[in-house]
């Protein structure tokens, strides 16, 4: 059975949504730069599971949430979805220093992806 790792809830308004989701769920935000002047918003909600927000814009829509599933090889999952009639809409994509993901889109048209841990990737 594959844990859900990660969620992305997407996000017009980081600032409202750092206030909305501390002071309603007591979560402590971390903000990692990721380069290019993109800072990634996540939370610290004391489980194994990241949340973080997905900045609206091409492809992210209010409203969204993805849910990202836990990868041992990312290649062989990513291959399964179009033999199991899903969408591939962004191919293997490496996170330095942390690992990789492929998002897809299921047969009934949901978004959702696979993240392989660093600590899992061969080599």
């Amino acid at each position: 059975m594959r844990p859900i790792v990660h969620v992305e809830i997407a996000s017009a308004e980081n600032d409202a949504q750092k206030a909305f989701y501390s002071a309603l769920l007591g979560w402590q935000v971390n903000e990692v730069p990721m380069g290019d002047d993109f800072t990634y918003v996540m939370f610290n909600n004391g489980t194994d599971t990241n949340v973080a927000l997905s900045p609206v814009g091409e492809g992210v829509k209010p409203g969204d949430v993805i849910l990202y599933f836990q990868s041992e090889d990312l290649d062989a999952d990513m291959a399964r979805v179009s033999e199991l009639g899903g969408q591939v809409i962004l191919p293997r994509q490496e996170v330095p220093g942390f690992g990789a993901l492929g998002m897809f889109l299921d047969p009934t048209g949901n978004r959702v992806a696979f993240w392989q841990d660093i600590d899992t990737m061969p080599g």
